[in-house]
């Protein structure tokens, strides 16, 4: 997998105060990455998330039409980093974030090296 894009349409529950309420992006960035999840499992780890970093750069209101890509940004020995852009239907940057995962043994639950299997399917993307 090398990028997914999620797409939404803002909802009355994640307004607050006019505009979405920031905890709803980190909510709308975990929906977004659940093909990733699925993704690893299918390669044989898993992942928990060490790391995010997001920030915030325009508001979000009623309807607004939202697209969230996904793709791998760095891999390390047993990390890497997922860049997420959330961007509007007028193609505006809302929020740009950086989450930082460690890869696990899906059995003993312990620290891994990445992959080989992801590293061949992203290396170019990163490199």
């Amino acid at each position: 997998m090398q990028s997914t894009v999620y797409e939404l349409i803002v909802q009355p529950d994640v307004i607050q105060a006019g505009h979405v309420n920031n905890v709803k992006y980190l909510e709308f960035l975990e929906q977004a990455r659940i093909p990733w999840y699925e993704s690893f499992s299918n390669l044989g780890f898993s992942s928990f998330m060490a790391n995010l970093n997001a920030s915030y750069k325009k508001e979000s209101f009623l309807g607004d039409q939202l697209r969230i890509q996904t793709s791998v940004h760095h891999v390390g020995n047993t990390s890497f980093v997922l860049k997420q852009t959330i961007t509007n239907q007028r193609e505006e940057a809302v929020l740009e974030a950086e989450a930082t995962f460690v890869a696990v043994d899906k059995n003993t639950k312990e620290k891994i090296r990445v992959p080989d299997v992801m590293r061949v399917a992203v290396e170019p993307l990163w490199k």
